[in-house]
């Protein structure tokens, strides 16, 4: 199995999501896809250098951060499966709220053909919002090398899609799947060493990284967007 992207925290589930498909199919029988979110990590080390961040450590330790909350609002979700014999295609477009530190609710299911998928994807589309429902959000807490600690918060608000694939899932109509997206919030600060946290520029106390307040953090936390989950599929 090979793993990508992207994955969340926690989910909170909309109900009555009704998804659009598109499907060429040959098989016969079904089994039914779900996913879940499992967050972990929620602290980071942070060192003073790139090797020694990013790196699993206690809550709250010194030279570390610790996220508290977090949320992400998705405009639209798509799912792609291929086999031999089927290509399906799933599409919801309808907003909605990820909390990222629920645990583990369903995201969605969706029923496949009995088939052994190639490729599995499903992709969470976030949109630039004009509200104050921007697609993501991370508050926590910064402690630093003597103890002192200082709020962080992260605002995300442009166009994303986030990705997360496996490939070669067996599923049969004896038994239902979960996938796993598996979360893990200390990759989301890989390079960011302790220098940049020292030396930010704070608002009423709060080190805020956005597109407008400490620029070049912000350019670190995006460019993590990419590598700070992945997924795993089991019955």
């Amino acid at each position: 199995m090979k793993n990508y992207l992207f994955s969340y925290g926690s989910v909170i589930l909309v109900a009555g999501l009704i998804l659009s498909s598109c499907t060429k199919d040959n098989s016969t029988g079904d089994g039914k896809l779900s996913y879940k979110v499992k967050p972990s990590n929620f602290t980071a080390s942070i060192g003073p250098t790139a090797s020694g961040s990013g790196l699993i450590i206690g809550i709250n330790s010194n030279s570390s951060l610790t996220w508290t909350s977090g949320n992400i609002n998705v405009s639209e979700i798509d799912f792609e499966a291929e086999s031999k014999n089927a290509e399906i295609e799933y599409e919801l477009k309808q907003a909605f709220n990820i909390d990222l530190f629920n645990l583990s609710p369903v995201l969605g299911s969706i029923t496949l053909p009995d088939a052994t998928y190639e490729e599995v994807e499903l992709k969470l589309v976030l949109r630039k919002s004009a509200t104050s429902n921007i697609p993501l959000t991370l508050k926590g807490l910064y402690t630093d090398g003597s103890g002192n600690k200082v709020p962080v918060e992260f605002y995300f608000n442009e166009d994303f899609e986030a990705e997360v694939e496996a490939e070669n899932i067996v599923v049969s109509g004896s038994n239902d799947y979960i996938g796993l997206i598996n979360v893990q919030l200390n990759k989301f600060l890989t390079n960011v060493v302790s220098a940049d946290l020292s030396g930010a520029t704070k608002t009423n106390g709060i080190i805020v990284i956005s597109a407008t307040s400490n620029m070049d953090l912000y350019a670190k936390l995006k460019a993590n967007l990419n590598v700070f989950a992945d997924c795993d599929f089991e019955d």
